[in-house]
């Protein structure tokens, strides 16, 4: 039996959608309590701070929304390269990415949105990291689980979740591997894998990225948020169970959950979004709902969590 690490902070008759604060959810905060240790990396203005194997990098690219495409794509690779360094001037594994970013979908030129200029950035780092211009010579395993939403105001944000020890990266079989998407979806592909298995606090746990109604590549259940929730938790499952093993609690993958994010594109939804996500996560003992634009324009629901496994 699985017995939640959190206490229930959700009232399913009651749930609204909360302001977005550009910041990881409160599980990752509770990992550091009071008395982590704070380390500044001087570099590319990374903040970092650790407590035990787990570390917290962030960065802030200023006035993000104001630079044009080429200078965008420069800063975002400059960011990831600085993050990284500064992880590993303390052996920490780039583990799992949030990302804030300021006019996620608005367009910098023909068919080109924010984000996947940023993924260009975003791809030029890893570009480097693995030393070939073809992330996918390594199969994903160097990709980082991540999210990327829109948020309000002028800034880029960028958190990460270093560990001591690099975590085991989960692939979705539902959906094709982010990192091999064509270019219908930007003329490079976002780097980041779906899931990544960790130790937290003595146990084993599954990092759900930003999963949203997508099969193979392509957006599901356009206008419809009760089917893009439907396949989004579908998703989810996917996740778990493939995490876990075919055989293993395969009846009820969705109860592993004990920690979820919602991203809904309207305050509105939050009510029927939310109790549809408390009927079929009954042990997610926190269930935060917040207004935010996601990657795609036709997508209107975003989720992710942390499974106990």
């Amino acid at each position: 039996m699985i017995t939640p690490g959190y206490p229930v902070a959700h009232d399913p008759i009651h749930l609204v959608a909360a302001p977005l604060s550009p910041s990881p959810p409160r599980w990752v905060e509770e990992l550091f309590g009071a008395n982590s240790a704070e380390h500044h990396e001087a570099e590319g203005d990374v903040c970092v701070r650790t407590a035990g194997a787990v570390a917290h990098a962030t960065l802030c690219i200023r006035d993000a929304v104001h630079l044009d495409a080429p200078s965008l794509r420069v800063r975002v690779a400059s960011a990831y390269l600085a993050m990284h360094r500064a992880l590993a001037n303390i052996e920490r594994h780039p583990t799992r990415f949030w990302n804030f970013v300021p006019g996620i979908g608005q367009l910098m030129s023909a068919n080109v949105d924010r984000y996947m200029v940023f993924n260009a950035g975003r791809y030029d780092a890893h570009a480097e990291w693995c030393g070939s211009r073809d992330v996918s010579n390594d199969n994903g395993r160097s990709l980082a689980t991540a999210s990327a939403v829109g948020v309000t105001g002028s800034d880029l944000s960028i958190h990460c979740l270093g560990m001591e020890h690099p975590g085991i990266h989960v692939e979705n079989p539902r959906q094709t591997p982010a990192w091999r998407y064509s270019t219908r979806y930007g003329p490079l592909p976002p780097c980041f894998s779906r899931a990544t298995i960790v130790t937290l606090r003595g146990r084993r746990h599954l990092l759900i990225g930003g999963t949203a109604s997508v099969v193979g590549e392509d957006s599901r259940h356009a206008g419809d948020l009760h089917g893009q929730l439907d396949e989004t938790l579908f998703n989810i499952e996917s996740l778990v169970r493939t995490a876990n093993g075919d055989g293993a609690d395969c009846e009820a993958p969705l109860k592993r959950l004990v920690d979820l994010r919602v991203y809904v594109t309207e305050a509105m939804q939050a009510g029927p979004v939310g109790r549809i996500v408390t009927e079929h996560c009954p042990r997610a003992g926190t269930l935060d709902i917040v207004v935010a634009e996601v990657c795609r324009r036709e997508l209107l629901v975003e989720i992710e969590g942390l499974a106990e496994l």
